[in-house]
């Protein structure tokens, strides 16, 4: 992560960006800077004719109807398969 935000070239050296910088403002730019270039290249895809925000609904509603598969395949409910993808198991007593 540090590397990715030391390209910004706002800092010399890494030892002068951890003394500037909080893990929290760390995370910011980089989320910052990440949206700048999704826009950027939003932008320039645009130009050419391309809807890159188009492609990425389909990608979502495609992982959408994934997930109703897996659910309805595992016996498990849409959240369930959520929450087990991030590492949290749900355990219902009956």
């Amino acid at each position: 992560m540090e590397g990715e935000i030391f390209l910004l070239g706002i800092w010399k050296n890494f030892e002068e960006l951890e003394d500037s910088l909080s893990l929290a403002e760390l995370y910011q730019l980089q989320s910052s800077s990440r949206d700048k270039d999704h826009e950027h290249r939003k932008f320039a895809a645009a130009l050419k004719g391309i809807d890159i925000d188009e492609r990425e609904e389909a990608e979502d509603a495609f992982k959408q109807v994934e997930r109703r598969a897996q659910a309805k395949l595992s016996g498990m409910t849409e959240e369930q398969i959520e929450l087990a993808d991030i590492g949290v198991e749900i355990i219902i007593e009956e």
